[in-house]
């Protein structure tokens, strides 16, 4: 386990950033209680377009500290899934933070940010949370976005309902075994696998990946992203790194379940 700290202190070891605030631009800071958790939440202003409301969920946070142990807060110290919200081109959108991320939940223990990330719970606690989301938005769909372990939880969420439009993956290590593996890092639990989904999921996807990640290379992801959008496959290889700078995209991204 202490290898995957340490590497999880490597993805996570971003530098401190101004954090977006959710009141610029009109958007409703909100705590969601959802199956006896509270998970922080934004929603802009804007109207949904076609009953589809976009929901952009964050990464892993800060988890581990430089040594490999597990932070006590993972708030994230660069949200890029918050900006990747707030620049959003058009149409109802929200972010969705993860467990512990910028709340105080009394239920809160390291393995929500560590081992138990992307478990069966975590699944259903993310799903209770868009649909709340979806309730004040009035809308009918949705359309996932996720930032690296965003990303792995999104596709997990598209696996199972039945109201996902559109699923849109960034910089995510959607071959969670590989991953570990081209990391010589300890494996994470089978379940939370976006690999050993059913495939091809039944929605349309884009899968964005980054020539200049280390943290999740495209030869860890692409073959998985494929296998999960069929023979449609929209996986794309951008000149970016993992933290950067997927905000300049939001416009093709908005494209994906129109």
């Amino acid at each position: 386990m202490r290898r995957l700290g340490l590497l999880l202190a490597l993805l996570l070891a971003t530098p401190a950033a101004a954090e977006p605030s959710p009141a610029r631009g009109g958007w409703t800071s909100l705590e969601l209680h959802v199956g006896g958790r509270i998970l922080a939440a934004a929603l802009s202003p804007k109207p949904s377009v076609d009953d589809i409301l976009t929901i952009v969920i964050e990464g892993d946070g800060a988890a581990h500290d430089a040594r490999g142990s597990p932070r006590g807060d993972p708030t994230p110290r660069n949200p890029v899934g918050r900006r990747i919200a707030m620049a959003w081109p058009s149409g109802g959108v929200a972010w969705l933070g993860r467990p512990c991320q910028y709340v105080a939940d009394p239920a809160c223990r390291p393995a929500d940010w560590t081992t138990d990330r992307f478990s069966t719970q975590a699944v259903e606690t993310a799903s209770l949370a868009i649909d709340d989301l979806k309730a004040l938005a009035g809308a009918r769909r949705v359309r996932l976005v996720g930032w690296s372990g965003g990303g792995v939880l999104a596709a997990l969420l598209t696996a199972r309902r039945d109201d996902v439009a559109g699923l849109v993956t960034v910089a995510a290590p959607l071959d969670l075994a590989g991953w570990t593996l081209w990391h010589g890092a300890s494996a994470l639990p089978r379940e939370g696998d976006p690999a050993r989904l059913a495939a091809p999921l039944q929605t349309a996807q884009l899968h964005l990946l980054g020539a200049f990640d280390t943290i999740v290379p495209p030869v860890v992801a692409q073959t998985a992203a494929r296998r999960l959008a069929g023979e449609d496959a929209a996986v794309v290889i951008g000149d970016a790194r993992h933290t950067c700078c997927w905000t300049s995209l939001t416009p093709m991204m908005a494209r994906v379940g129109r």
